[in-house]
């Protein structure tokens, strides 16, 4: 350890040196604290991996916490520490912990290379929505555990996780016995986890995730060569996914039809990364929450603020979905009965109509980030490079342009071509039984719902800000955040031309109709009538003139306006992997499908509940809108 580092003390009774010599040239390490509380711990065990010579190159913590502890955490942070080196840590945990909210809540710290999940609750609920194997685990406050929890601890558990007790915290040594904890040889206050039946992972094989024993062995002393994944779009989707399985050790190539990155929907010149919200806090509204945290971290990580972004929140206006398309009022937030003050949402009224302000929402311009997720030495971009079909090549997928060109080979493959995936997988699974390739199995269903994948079109006006002195100069009253809530509305957005402002989008499913460029201006100034009058009366002499300028692209959305996350192959193993079907809400998913579909790639903790995992999942039953519809809440 250098000389510069303090020697770390243990906090509640922990000690790191055991951790510290098991993940040694590991790949990645897993750590569950059932006491996360002032965070001190974790703060110890993060300069631990820090300084380690031989840290692994992925640490992934999983945090239990109550509720009043996390909402105490920020403050706590930045308070004392024991040395001025821990203050740089927590003051870059604290920055990260605004708003915590019972349930899951991941953080990215170390750019990326540290992944904490912060799980507020009681530790029996927080354990039920695991789906992880730990290496480690702190143990504290259990002295009064069941057996139940004792067991959902060991659900948790790999075969050798080394279980750490804090002081005064041990459970009942018959329960940890019967869970399958041994005591450890050495005699400290460590057991493992060691039981004598055979564990679930170890009769299917090699665990849940396909990259699971790969990543792993990527690092491990024999290893050729690290995995190789085939990432097919270069869209906010794709780049995400990239980006998360460079962070993890894959070596990744990205396909694309395009000359250049984001060179379809994602070159949107800006966007608004914004949380749903429902009256029954839906699956819908906790996942975009969770979304918008992820993505707010990676824009300020990577973005230059006031150019490429700006988290300066966003105001909904609640003017109801009437006049709007039905899937354009499906993005909405359902605003009935306005909601109590939150930290991610609070009434506000603006104008003659009530709103809802979000001060965790941002505007953003994908294509910046999207480069900016590429910019890796691990991942390498292929620019006009059309993927037309895959073939089965014994362990490896074959990629193939439309005039049979090998395009490149990898173990695996994530389609993230929006619309497009469903031509490729069709193509795909008809080449595949030609060849009667044995073995390989689709996911039930997951054709059907490549098949109503849906491409609804999209029409963005804009133009410059009026001059300074001109008879339609009202820009002083013009609201400085963005709006939506019936279409939406940004101004004073840097371009290389001057500031301009964006008001739209459009939402059409028949393209003829989205080709009608005067027709969809039309339809974002009234939509701006509604949403912004004096506004809209500003800018009218742009639009009556036709000196409005116009951008276009269309948004994938699947049959229950979901993204779709997960194996498109049924097997223990699979290699062939789906993210797509963002729709109009890709800047608050993207990133957080992104982590999800590297962790079931991986084996790793789940960013979110795995309930919400699962509404997610590919492997999701497929319900109609109606259905879906009638079991929401009013």
């Amino acid at each position: 350890m250098p000389a510069t580092v303090p020697a770390l003390q243990p906090v509640h009774g922990f000690s790191f040196a055991s951790v510290a010599a098991a993940w040694s040239s590991q790949a990645s390490w897993t750590v569950l604290d059932t006491g996360f509380g002032s965070g001190h711990t974790f703060l110890n065990l993060w300069q631990t991996w820090r300084a380690h010579a031989h840290k692994p190159g992925v640490l992934h913590c999983v945090g239990i916490l109550s509720l009043a502890e996390a909402q105490a955490l920020a403050s706590g942070l930045t308070g004392a520490t024991p040395h001025s080196l821990f203050q740089d840590l927590a003051s870059a945990l604290a920055a990260q912990c605004y708003d915590l909210e019972p349930g899951f809540q991941r953080l990215l710290l170390d750019g990326g290379t540290l992944s904490l999940t912060l799980c507020v609750g009681t530790p029996a609920a927080m354990l039920a929505k695991q789906d992880m194997q730990a290496d480690t685990v702190l143990l504290a406050g259990a002295q009064d555990w069941d057996k139940w929890q004792i067991k959902a601890l060991a659900r948790c558990c790999k075969r050798g996780a080394g279980v750490l007790f804090a002081h005064g915290t041990h459970p009942n040594p018959e329960l940890l016995a019967d869970a399958g904890f041994a005591p450890d040889a050495e005699g400290l206050p460590l057991a493992v986890y060691n039981p004598r039946w055979q564990l679930r992972s170890e009769r299917k094989g090699a665990g849940a995730g396909a990259g699971a024993g790969a990543t792993a062995d990527a690092a491990a002393p024999g290893r050729e060569r690290a995995p190789r994944c085939a990432v097919i779009g270069a869209g906010i989707a794709g780049a995400s996914v990239a980006r998360a399985l460079a962070l993890r050790g894959f070596r990744v190539d990205v396909y694309d039809a395009q000359p250049h990155p984001a060179g379809g929907a994602s070159g949107l010149p800006i966007g608004l990364v914004v949380p749903h919200h429902s009256a029954d806090d839906s699956p819908r509204s906790r996942l975009s929450r969770q979304g918008t945290r992820l993505m707010l971290q990676q824009a300020r990580q990577l973005l230059l603020q006031g150019q490429d972004w700006n988290p300066g929140g966003v105001l909904e206006r609640t003017l109801g979905p009437d006049g709007l398309a039905e899937d354009e009022a499906e993005v909405l937030s359902q605003t009935g009965t306005l909601p109590a003050t939150t930290g991610w949402a609070r009434p506000m009224d603006y104008g003659d109509a009530p709103g809802l302000w979000h001060p965790h929402a941002a505007w953003i311009k994908p294509a910046p980030l999207v480069q900016q997720w590429l910019d890796h030495p691990h991942i390498r971009y292929h620019g006009q490079a059309a993927v037309h079909t895959l073939e089965r090549a014994s362990a490896q997928w074959l990629l193939r342009s439309a005039g049979g060109l090998e395009l490149g080979r990898a173990d695996h493959v994530v389609l993230a071509n929006a619309s497009g995936s469903a031509d490729l997988v069709l193509r795909t699974a008809q080449q595949l039984q030609a060849k009667g390739a044995a073995g390989f199995s689709w996911v039930p269903d997951v054709l059907d719902k490549l098949r109503a994948l849906q491409s609804l079109h999209g029409t963005l006006s804009h133009g410059p800000m009026p001059v300074a002195g001109s008879g339609a100069d009202h820009t002083s009253a013009w609201p400085t955040f963005p709006v939506n809530g019936h279409g939406s509305w940004a101004s004073g957005i840097h371009t290389e031309s001057g500031p301009h402002w964006y008001a739209g989008s459009t939402f059409r499913s028949d393209a003829q109709e989205h080709a009608d460029i005067p027709q969809e201006h039309a339809a974002n100034f009234h939509k701006l009538q509604t949403l912004l009058p004096d506004v809209a009366r500003a800018v009218w002499p742009q639009f009556d003139s036709q000196q409005v300028q116009a951008w276009q692209g269309s948004r994938c959305v699947t049959h229950d306006r979901l993204p779709l996350v997960g194996p498109l192959q049924e097997a223990e193993q699979p290699a062939l992997w789906l993210c797509a079907g963002m729709g109009a809400r890709g800047l608050s998913f993207s990133a957080l499908c992104a982590e999800l579909l590297a962790a079931w790639m991986c084996g790793e903790p789940l960013p979110v509940e795995n309930n919400l995992a699962r509404s997610l999942d590919t492997r999701r039953p497929r319900r109609t809108r109606a259905a879906q519809q009638r079991t929401q809440a009013p």
